[in-house]
């Protein structure tokens, strides 16, 4: 008996996700923009200005800004402008860019992007998942204890996929192993519901990422998983 049992929930298109972009975030921009007086904006207002302050630029000088401040400095401006045509040209690079670290951050300029110009840059989507996880033996309920981690939600995806999918046949090693960095670019946002809301045997796991990832998902209805955390780095060998 393995030790989780998983049903599939939810599995459906979205086009946001939690966390993508806060408050400070806008207020960055916006000083890049070089547009004063903002500290006392609330939320809703800050982005209706920092909108208006996009909208000013050409569409390609705003996406260069978004996606400069998104990335920060894992990419070049070359590359960044490379980004903008895929965008400017409907392609996905929130799924196609070489480097899967950055599509969490490229999916989240496209979404402000639409947001400030809809007729240029196509509205980007992703997938959300909705899962039950039972736990069957102790070291599951302990890990349901604490938030979840990018590495053992792919194991657990990755249980419900046959060796045919793109996370198996690009990542088997890693899966087994108790070291899987690559995990964060492929989880980009992962939360187990309230503990107020759970026991200790079971809790709801919402799971954000690309179609790319998630597509395979569609057509799984229940599974079981041996999925487990990454060994912590300074943790004693076996």
């Amino acid at each position: 008996m393995k030790p989780f049992l998983v049903k599939v929930l939810e599995l459906q298109k979205v086009y946001d996700m939690p966390g993508s972009w806060q408050d400070a975030d806008y207020r960055d921009l916006l000083q890049a923009l070089e547009i004063d007086d903002v500290d006392d904006l609330s939320s809703g207002d800050l982005i209706d200005v920092l909108l208006m302050g996009l909208q000013d630029l050409e569409p390609e000088a705003a996406a260069d800004l978004v996606l400069a401040h998104k990335l920060q400095t894992s990419v070049s401006p070359g590359s960044r402008r490379n980004i903008i045509e895929d965008f400017l040209e409907d392609q996905r690079p929130w799924e196609e860019a070489a480097d899967i670290g950055l599509h969490a951050g490229i999916f989240a300029a496209g979404v402000l992007l639409n947001k400030a110009f809809p007729k240029t840059f196509a509205r980007p989507d992703m997938m959300k998942l909705t899962l039950r996880l039972q736990a069957r033996k102790p070291e599951a309920r302990q890990i349901l204890q604490a938030p979840p981690e990018a590495a053992f939600v792919a194991r657990l995806l990755a249980d419900a996929m046959d060796e045919h999918s793109i996370l198996e046949r690009l990542f088997d090693e890693q899966l087994l192993s108790h070291s899987f960095p690559e995990a964060e670019g492929i989880i980009w946002h992962a939360q187990f519901n309230d503990k107020s809301e759970r026991d200790e045997d079971s809790a709801v796991l919402t799971v954000y990422s690309s179609e790319h990832w998630l597509d395979a998902m569609d057509a799984v209805s229940e599974f079981e998983s041996s999925a487990f955390n990454d060994r912590a780095a300074d943790a004693d060998d076996d």
